[in-house]
C-alpha cells in the first residue's frame, strides 16, 4: 500500500467521510443507516483513530475489509504499531501505562494473538494520506495537520520520501487548528481531519476541515456528560455551510448531506 493513496473518482455514487470512531461502530452504523448508505456503489473515508477508548475496538477488522470502507493510519494506530508486534505479542507495561494515561489501550490484553496480528498486519498498510477527485475539486484527507506552510504537493513528496517532520504533522500535529489558522492547504480543494476534538461541531480553516467532534467520548460518558459530543459522517461535496451548524437532535451523530437521502439499500 502506498503512503498516499490516490482513489478513482466515484462515478457511481457517494463519498462519505467520518471523524475519529475510537471503536464507536454502533454509532457509526446508525449514522450509515441515516444516510441511506449503499455499499455497492457509496464510498466511506475515515480519518483514522479507529480504536482505543471504544467497546468494540476489534470490529475495526470487519470495516478494514470491505472494499467500500478506506481509512488513514492515525496516531492511535500508529502507537498500537510501536507496542504490538506483528505476531500479535505485545508490551503489556507499555499497553497499561497508555491505559492508565487516558489512550484507552485496555482492549489488548483482551485479546488473542492471532487478532492482533491481524490488526497489525492491517494497519501496517493504512496510508498516511488520501486523495480522491471528485465534482466538488479534489479531496485530501489526513489524520492531523498538512504542516503549515507545505502545498499539497509537496506534502505527498514528503509523506512518500518519509520526511519526519511531515509524517509527524500528518499523525501528531494540532498547530493549525489550536492556533486558528486559516490559510488552508494549497494545491487540493478541501482537506478533511480528525485528531483534535470538536466540541459542538465541526470545524473550517480555510479549505481544511476538522471533523472529530468526540463521538466516543458521549459514548462513554453519556449524553448529559459530553452533551455537546457526537458522531460526524459527511458528504465530501457537502455545502461548506452544513459544516458549521449544530446537530438538530441529540442521538450522538449528526450526518451531513449533499442533498436529501434516497431509498435504497443499507449496510
Amino acid at each position: 500500500m502506498p503512503k498516499v493513496l490516490a482513489l478513482p473518482k466515484n462515478t457511481k455514487g457517494r463519498d462519505f467521510v467520518v471523524g475519529d470512531l475510537h471503536g464507536a461502530y454502533s454509532v457509526l452504523k446508525k449514522a450509515l443507516q441515516q444516510a441511506r448508505f449503499d455499499p455497492s456503489k457509496d464510498r466511506l473515508i475515515s480519518v483514522g483513530d479507529l480504536v482505543d477508548r471504544g467497546p468494540r475496538s476489534p470490529e475495526c477488522l470487519d470495516y478494514l475489509g470491505n472494499p467500500w470502507f478506506f481509512a488513514v493510519r492515525g496516531n492511535h494506530e500508529d502507537m498500537f504499531l510501536t507496542i504490538c508486534n506483528p505476531d500479535g505479542t505485545y508490551d503489556e507495561a507499555r499497553v497499561r501505562r497508555n491505559k492508565q494515561n487516558g489512550n484507552g489501550m485496555g482492549w489488548i490484553l483482551k485479546e488473542d494473538q492471532a487478532t492482533l496480528a491481524a490488526i497489525h498486519k492491517a494497519f501496517r498498510a493504512l496510508p498516511l494520506a488520501i486523495e480522491i477527485p471528485s465534482d466538488c475539486g479534489t479531496i485530501g484527507f489526513v489524520h492531523a495537520e498538512v504542516p503549515k506552510g507545505q502545498d499539497w504537493k509537496t506534502f505527498k513528496k514528503n509523506i512518500e520520501a518519509n520526511d519526519e517532520h511531515t509524517v509527524d504533522s500528518a499523525l501528531w500535529s494540532r498547530t493549525r487548528v489550536e492556533h486558528n489558522d486559516g490559510s488552508g492547504v494549497e494545491g487540493i480543494d478541501r482537506v478533511f481531519s480528525g485528531h483534535t476534538v470538536q466540541e459542538g461541531g465541526t470545524r473550517s480553516l480555510g479549505n481544511c476541515y476538522y471533523i472529530d467532534t468526540g463521538a466516543v467520548f458521549r459514548l462513554m460518558k453519556g449524553s448529559k456528560k459530553a452533551p455537546d459530543m457526537f458522531l460526524t459522517l459527511a458528504d465530501i461535496c457537502a455545502d461548506r455551510r452544513e459544516f458549521s451548524r449544530p446537530p438538530e437532535n441529540n442521538d450522538n451523530k449528526r450526518v451531513i448531506l449533499k442533498e436529501p437521502p434516497k431509498s435504497g439499500p443499507r449496510p
